[in-house]
């Protein structure tokens, strides 16, 4: 079991002058924390307009910062998103190679296609192109870093043959993931032969089922890249307290603050257009956009974990006995003061992750 967390850049309002430059540097020192005390892995989202939620709107700045000031901790987009209006595909493997240079080669490359109208719309992406346009970028991008003279000749996508640069440091070129929260997106992922990062905070529930539709598509895998990565990711949100009592006290209205705000996130997607490839969100919204939730249930649920060291730690052999290879864990979440996610990072660190070195 390896351990990651992921960040969204959070900023609650009322915002003062300092308050969103606060919340990048904040992250960053809590980066520096967690690789002391033994994160393997730190991700950024890619949002966009979506106010208190998230400011990461050019993570590829914040990480590149982020590598300057650590050294083995692995540095990933979580995603890039991949619709042409979002990223153009050679910018976005321009920008990843020189990452994984800055980074010295510890770059990981999420990608994703988003599920928020306010996004969508915002940069006038048709949302029924949005799979097709992630899928192509996918297949093209590991071609760009890996041969001298790439070109390209779609329907939607024409490039005259040029040598894409820089090269990433990693060769053949670094690991390559996919974001996703439906379950047909675990089999999407296997099937192109890509990690799988699964927003278990909206669907925790038939955690196996996704892994195993996972391994079993990886086992018809047509790779988009050079080589399979096989590695199933879910995302939770984290504090580790002295206690229950302490956790609850010092990180739950933060934690309940962000599982129903991204659920209202999400929500605008109802008004997209009837696409099938988003059903799945218009139904989840229908039973639960907008429907409090309280600790109590996303605790018992375990999207959340909010505890002392032996609640984490149960949660976290839950979601081991799924088959999940790596927790991502959102700790800047809402309210919760910068110190005390210190020290929540600390404390796990130091009474949750000797419990699971050299497991599986």
């Amino acid at each position: 079991m390896k351990f990651g967390l992921l960040y969204e850049i959070e900023v609650p309002r009322p915002w003062s002058e300092t308050s969103v430059s606060d919340g990048f540097w904040q992250a960053l020192e809590q980066v520096k924390v967690a690789e002391e005390v033994g994160f393997s892995h730190v991700f950024s989202v890619e949002h966009h307009f979506l106010d208190q939620f998230s400011v990461a709107s050019a993570p590829e700045v914040w990480l590149a910062a982020v590598a300057q000031h650590t050294s083995t901790i692995r540095i990933g987009h979580g995603v890039r998103l991949l619709p042409f209006h979002y990223n153009h595909p050679i910018r976005a493997a321009e920008m990843a190679a020189t990452l994984d240079i800055m980074s010295r080669g510890r770059l990981d490359f999420g990608t994703g296609r988003s599920a928020s109208a306010l996004e969508l719309e915002g940069f006038g992406i048709d949302p029924s192109l949005t799979r097709a346009q992630w899928d192509e970028a996918l297949r093209m991008i590991p071609k760009m870093w890996t041969q001298d003279e790439f070109s390209w000749d779609s329907p939607t996508f024409k490039m005259p043959p040029r040598n894409v640069l820089p090269k990433p440091v990693q060769k053949p070129h670094p690991p390559i993931w996919m974001s996703g929260t439906q379950p047909e997106s675990a089999v999407l992922a296997g099937e192109r032969g890509i990690g799988f990062m699964h927003f278990s905070l909206s669907d925790p529930f038939g955690m196996d089922a996704k892994v195993r539709s996972y391994r079993d598509a990886l086992a018809r895998a047509e790779p988009v890249g050079e080589f399979i990565h096989e590695q199933f990711a879910a995302f939770t949100i984290l504090f580790c307290g002295r206690d229950d009592a302490d956790a609850a006290a010092r990180g739950g209205a933060g934690a309940t603050w962000y599982a129903n705000l991204v659920e209202l996130v999400y929500a605008s997607l109802g008004t997209l257009s009837a696409d099938e490839s988003y059903a799945w969100y218009r139904e989840r919204i229908a039973r639960e956009a907008y429907r409090e939730r309280d600790l109590g249930e996303l605790v018992e649920r375990r999207p959340v974990i909010v505890g002392g060291p032996r609640r984490c730690t149960e949660s976290i052999e839950w979601y081991e006995s799924q088959g999940v290879d790596m927790m991502l864990f959102l700790v800047q979440a809402g309210n919760i003061r910068h110190d005390d996610i210190v020290d929540s990072l600390r404390r796990f660190g130091r009474e949750v992750v000797p419990h699971f070195a050299g497991r599986r």
